[in-house]
This record gives structure tokens, sequence and C-alpha cells, in this order.
């Protein structure tokens, strides 16, 4: 909390990162030294030249790139199916008995410079140690599949009343999956909230069924 008040008055020039434990705790079912899958672990390197201002390839680039400037990002992680924060259990589609528990809400910065809420289902929890300048740095990240925006938004805010975007807090999304991007890593502790999903249809002569997106009003972002 200190270096966080001494980087928001400007009296460092530091990069703030996401490596800081959560404030929980990973719980089971778990899988040790698991190989992520080649999009999975691309997405991480990713994830990491984004999150630090060095440079960081996988094991296949190294390899043909041998530039000792690059830092190699271990393909093996720590797998995990749950996780506690606070009193709240978050589970993943890795653990099927606590799958109701795996939609979670995350905020995102959009291109306008406003903050939105995205939805979306856990895959699964997982800790990645990597050395960096020398320390070795553990970071608990979510895997996590983001549910697809509706093109019109009448029909994302549905239930609103009096065309009031904001008399209704439960919307509408389409029930597929985005595809496969960097913002499907996350820190845990970017995780806002869960939500409840249920199975939403509109339409008379053509009907639509849709995912409502129900939030919870408990909220963990830190």
């Amino acid at each position: 909390m200190c270096q966080f008040k001494k980087i928001f008055l400007q009296e460092v020039d530091d990069t703030i990162v996401s490596s800081e434990p959560f404030p929980g705790e990973m719980l089971t079912p778990c899988r040790n030294r698991v190989a992520l899958p080649d999009n999975i672990y691309q997405i991480l390197t990713d994830y990491y030249n984004n999150a630090y201002e060095l440079q960081f390839v996988t094991i296949a680039d190294s390899i043909l790139n041998s530039s000792g400037n690059s830092i190699v990002v271990p393909n093996m992680v720590e797998q995990f199916g749950r996780v506690r924060i606070a009193a709240e259990i978050f589970g993943s589609a890795m653990s099927s008995r606590y799958l109701k528990n795996a939609f979670v809400l995350a905020k995102f910065i959009q291109n306008d410079g406003t903050t939105d809420l995205f939805p979306g289902q856990v895959q699964y929890y997982f800790e990645h140690t990597i050395r960096i300048l020398g320390e070795s740095k553990t970071h608990q990240l979510a895997f996590i599949r983001w549910y697809r925006k509706v093109t019109d938004w009448r029909i994302r805010f549905y239930t609103r009343i009096d065309e009031n975007e904001e008399s209704s807090n439960i919307e509408l999304w389409q029930n597929d999956f985005c595809d496969l991007s960097r913002d499907c890593l996350i820190p845990i502790h970017y995780i806002y909230s869960r939500f409840v999903s249920c199975k939403f249809e509109t339409g008379k002569k053509k009907i639509v069924a849709y995912k409502a997106v129900i939030p919870i009003n408990r909220q963990f972002h830190l």
C-alpha cells in the first residue's frame, strides 16, 4: 500500500505490475506441473510483455532468436479448480461441482477511456513462477473465456424500464465465447464479482436465446 501511494503521488518512477499475491487461497482440485497448450502459452507470454517493460519469449522463440536480452517464459504451471477470496469460493470449469460459481465479471478499459464490465466463465486458475531480473516471482492468474456482446444495446438492456439503462442491472449477452486473446488471462485479484447465469429468450415469431447476466452484489476487485 505504501508503494502504491508513492506511485500514485508520482514520487517514484515504477511500473505497477500484478505479481502481488492475492488476498485469498488456491483450493483443490490441483494439478502439479501442467504444460499449457501452445495457444495459452503464447497468451501467457503476451501477458508478461504487457505487464512488464521487458522482452519475454516462448521456449521455441528463444531457440530461433538467441538474444541475451529476452526472458524465456517457462511452460509449466500449478493448476487449480477453485480459489477462495474472503468467504467467497470461486469455481471453474475444471471443477464441475463448483461450475455455478465459475461465472465472473471483470472490468476492462475501452478504447474511449471508459470502463465496462464483461462476463465470462473461468476455465481454471493457475500459479506461474518466472525469474525476472534474477528474482523469482509467482503470479496467480485466471484463464477466462469471455462472452460475446450483443450487437444491439436495446437487447443488451432488454429488462430496462422506461428506456433507462440504469433501471435494471440484468444484461443479455450472447451464449458463445469470444476468440482467445491476451485478455483471457487476468490476475485473480482483478475479478470484480460473480454473477448468476440463466437462459433468456426474446422474440415472438423468431425466438432467440441469450445469456442473462445477473450480478451478485458482493464485489472483490482490488
